[in-house]
């Protein structure tokens, strides 16, 4: 009967875009049929009759379904709009297209930004919690006091992107540009920058415990009172300025290659 029920929602949710949004409607749904389902049939009702009142109990969702779907359709088509101070947790932003735009003191917690062109988009004093931004482009973009705890860097292009006074707990940075990118007054500690590239990157006043710069390959990268002693640079490859400035803030250089 579960499979029944699934196939009835399929059926309803068919004509709309499989937004997050929209799927967490669905499954949200398809547990509260399950429930009333077995509380119809533990009230003696059979299968076909319980069925039926489970599914005459929905009424009729297709007014929430397309609010939440031309919802997502609006956001995707925002360009150079102010969207601070508002509430977008859990928005399906995949895809938009959003130059200088402006995410000011925004609710943003679990968004999906994966592959959104954010170029010069301010993040200023954001709830960015589990927010995805996979494959976007935040170039020049300026993310500062704000918690990127658990955030997906994953193949960002931050090349000139400022972040400043932030808390970056398992944030994840693989296959990120970070050229000329600058991480100031952040707490970077645990973070796994391994295999990445750095050119004139910043990292400055950071707390660098346990963050992992492992065959990374560094070039003309400051790290300007930040305590680069606990962090870790085993195999990494670096130019001989970078590496002075280590070797002077007494960072462990054991392991690493001068370029």
């Amino acid at each position: 009967m579960n499979e029944k029920l699934q196939k009835y929602l399929d059926g309803v949710f068919s004509s709309y875009e499989d937004g997050h949004v929209v799927r967490e409607l669905k499954e949200e749904m398809f547990v509260n049929l399950q429930e009333k389902f077995n509380d119809y049939k533990a009230q003696g009702y059979d299968e076909e009759t319980a069925y039926k009142m489970t599914i005459d109990c929905i009424g009729d969702v297709k007014e929430i379904i397309e609010s939440i779907s031309d919802k997502t359709k609006e956001l995707k088509q925002m360009v150079r709009k102010d969207l601070s101070k508002i509430n977008l947790t859990d928005s399906d932003l995949k895809g938009v297209a959003v130059h200088d735009g402006k995410f000011d003191y925004s609710d943003l917690r679990r968004s999906d930004f994966s592959g959104s062109d954010l170029k010069g988009s301010s993040f200023k004093c954001s709830a960015l919690n589990e927010v995805r931004f996979d494959f976007a482009d935040l170039t020049e973009a300026k993310l500062s006091m704000s918690d990127l705890g658990n955030v997906s860097f994953d193949g960002v292009i931050l090349t000139g992107a400022r972040i400043s006074s932030c808390g970056l707990k398992n944030a994840s940075f693989k296959n990120t540009v970070l050229d000329n990118t600058h991480f100031v007054s952040s707490d970077l500690s645990g973070i796994c920058f391994d295999n990445q590239t750095f050119n004139n990157t910043t990292i400055e006043k950071c707390s660098l415990k346990g963050t992992s710069f492992k065959n990374a390959i560094l070039k003309n990268v400051s790290f300007k009172n930040s305590d680069v002693k606990k962090a870790v640079f085993d195999g990494a490859a670096m130019d001989k300025l970078t590496y002075a400035v280590l070797k002077g803030s007494k960072a462990d250089l054991a392991n690493v290659t001068v370029i």
